[in-house]
């Protein structure tokens, strides 16, 4: 039995067309969630993908001769840079940029929403 186009009248499956048609608005759905993956997660991570990251790259958190070796070491560099850049960062960014950094490469031990 034929319905229209929809299916095959031989094999009553789904023509390739309503297949293809089917699995682009099923992808469709999905986009919102995988963007919200990527999406940064707070407001330092924000801040340093938006201003920090294109100027360097990951490798300064990491390397040999970074300039920071503690929290305050950390806050003394974001300061610096920010203001190097003419961001104009209040304390709550500059604290949430070392909150980021340090949960994602630095690990200093103590208490991060220090200034």
């Amino acid at each position: 039995m034929y319905d229209g186009g929809h299916r095959d009248p031989h094999t009553g499956t789904m023509t390739n067309a309503m297949s293809l048609l089917l699995a682009a608005l099923l992808g469709i759905g999905a986009l919102p969630a995988s963007a919200q993956d990527k999406a940064p997660r707070s407001r330092g991570e924000l801040l340093y993908a938006t201003y920090c990251i294109g100027c360097h790259g990951t490798q300064v958190h990491w390397r040999d001769k970074r300039l920071a070796r503690d929290l305050r070491g950390l806050t003394e560099q974001v300061r610096r840079w920010q203001a190097n850049t003419g961001q104009n960062w209040d304390e709550a960014d500059i604290r949430e940029v070392v909150n980021h950094l340090n949960r994602r490469y630095y690990k200093f031990g103590g208490p991060t929403d220090r200034g």
